[in-house]
């Protein structure tokens, strides 16, 4: 096996002072590491190579994350069937071939691979470097380990567990570690990053790890791991370093707003950035309907053949209460038809409130995800640099008021609850024992976080999935003639997904049970 070689990217001048942080780059190079790490700069770079897998999960996990619940399903495009595979993520047919099962597992041991080798070389450096460097860059190496390893066990159970650069054939091959020996893990890599970062020093500040974002997904393991005892302390830790609600709930995904000195609600992104070079994001275009000109509502032509992913259901929009603010500003309709001469269905406007909305005779009107749509665009289709929110401050308050019902405190929960629905324009919760509450607060956290990739994994940790996803694959197999009778057999073992079969058949690792 060939030595892996570490994929650079070359920062911009002043890499610290960058608000976007990671995006400011020039595209890829391939780096022997053995001719590298000669000064601090080249570690730093470096590291900031190590974030750019996060882009390559996020462009595609809506498929596994959002598809896969009761959040969001797919235009069905009886003409051109090869998204197969992605309907079948969300129709739990999906087997260990699935090209986004691959992209996701094969990204995030590209992650750890490149922490592993700053960590290693960390060890060994030839050069003087100040120690508030140091504790900088291992705090962000193991943070974004543990990161890519938590995103690696939610989804495909235990994996390898790789603490070292992968140097010869033996290393690389390993089986499967425990559960409890990767959980202990990303653990102990977080809260080392948590004693090594310092929390924001300003804002904007989502662009890398710091003690904020550590603090916040450490209490997520947690949570996932039923301890919510030990979530609470560092969710009301975040609550003091500084971060706020925007005044309203559309301002947290604005791209206009990525560089504002009044960005305090967004604690870590994925950044993407518009061109030629393969920094762009493309969720944007994949949430728009099937159709085959996009010109009425972006501002030029592009046929959006990809599109139509990611829909709403109907059982999604009935769970807004009646006035929230989130359901305007997350959910639209595109009203268009198909005319005599057309080629297929065209838009021709954005309805924004579609509590009252009643199509006129001759259109076909089609929901899609508006959270974040902000027309025009210029560049051509499949290209924006709209950033991907993998926290934010709504997340921590609604997280941390979980925790505290769940540690026996529901009273407690009702301060950081109603903090996040008065932005939504919703009266307080005043009262509730801790079982009532739990409904609340899950509900809140469904239309908060709707399209941020939480729901899957929400329905999961909390034994809900295998409940919920029947009774809706029966709803959706009564809707939607197309659905094979095979669909929604959810059992224990569709809550993780199928080991990659490159993985199985290169690396003799143990198939998940089901696949």
């Amino acid at each position: 096996m060939k030595r892996y070689l570490l994929i650079l990217l070359v920062a911009c001048t002043g890499l610290g002072s960058c608000k976007k942080d990671f995006l400011d780059l020039l595209p890829e190079g391939s780096i022997p590491p053995e001719n590298y790490f000669k000064n601090t700069e080249e570690f730093q770079q470096a590291l900031t190579g190590a974030y750019v897998p996060l882009r390559d999960i996020a462009n595609i996990a809506f498929f596994m994350d959002e598809m896969r619940s009761d959040n969001t399903h797919y235009d069905y495009n009886a003409q051109d069937r090869g998204g197969i595979g992605y309907e079948q993520l969300a129709d739990f047919m999906d087997d260990a071939g699935n090209s986004v099962i691959n992209t996701r597992y094969a990204a995030a041991f590209n992650g750890i691979s490149r922490t592993n080798v700053i960590l290693d070389r960390l060890e060994t450096i030839q050069f003087e470097m100040a120690e508030e460097d140091r504790k900088k860059i291992t705090g962000e190496a193991k943070a974004l380990r543990a990161h890519y390893y938590f995103d690696l066990i939610r989804h495909f159970g235990p994996v390898p567990l790789h603490l070292h650069e992968v140097r010869t054939s033996e290393q690389a091959f390993r089986p499967r570690s425990t559960s409890d020996s990767i959980y202990n893990q990303i653990i102990a890599d977080f809260t080392e990053a948590i004693n090594s970062l310092a929390p924001p020093a300003g804002f904007p500040s989502y662009g890398r790890f710091n003690k904020g974002s550590a603090s916040t997904e450490l209490a997520l393991v947690y949570m996932t791991r039923k301890q919510f005892d030990l979530a609470v302390p560092l969710l009301q830790d975040v609550t003091t370093m500084g971060y706020d609600l925007w005044p309203a709930y559309k301002d947290a995904f604005n791209p206009a707003n990525e560089s504002n000195a009044m960005n305090k609600e967004s604690i870590l992104e994925v950044g993407y950035k518009s061109g030629t070079d393969g920094q762009s994001s493309q969720f944007i275009y994949r949430f728009l309907p099937l159709t085959v000109d996009l010109a009425p509502i972006i501002g030029f032509s592009y046929n959006n053949v990809n599109g139509g992913w990611n829909t709403p259901t109907q059982d999604l929009i009935d769970t807004y209460e009646d006035g929230d603010a989130r359901l305007p500003a997350s959910i639209n309709i595109l009203e268009g038809r198909i005319r005599s001469g057309d080629t297929g269905w065209l838009p021709d406007k954005v309805i924004t409130d579609i509590t009252s909305y009643t199509p006129p005779a001759g259109t076909t009107p089609k929901v899609f995800v508006s959270k974040y749509f902000f027309p025009p665009y210029t560049a051509p289709g499949y290209n924006t640099d709209q950033n991907w929110p993998v926290f934010r401050f709504a997340g921590v308050l609604l997280w941390l008021a979980e925790s505290l019902n769940e540690s026996g405190r529901p009273g407690d929960a009702l301060a950081p609850l109603n903090r996040v629905r008065k932005r939504a324009g919703l009266d307080p919760v005043n009262a509730g024992d801790p079982g009532s509450l739990r409904t609340i607060i899950a509900n809140e956290q469904r239309v908060e976080l709707a399209f941020e990739n939480y729901r899957w994994l929400d329905l999961v940790r909390t034994d809900k999935a295998i409940e919920v996803m029947t009774t809706h694959g029966e709803e959706m197999k009564s809707l939607y003639s197309y659905l094979l009778p095979g669909s929604y057999n959810v059992n224990a073992n569709k809550l993780i997904y199928a080991i990659p079969l490159r993985e199985v058949t290169l690396n003799k690792l143990d198939q998940n049970e089901g696949y």
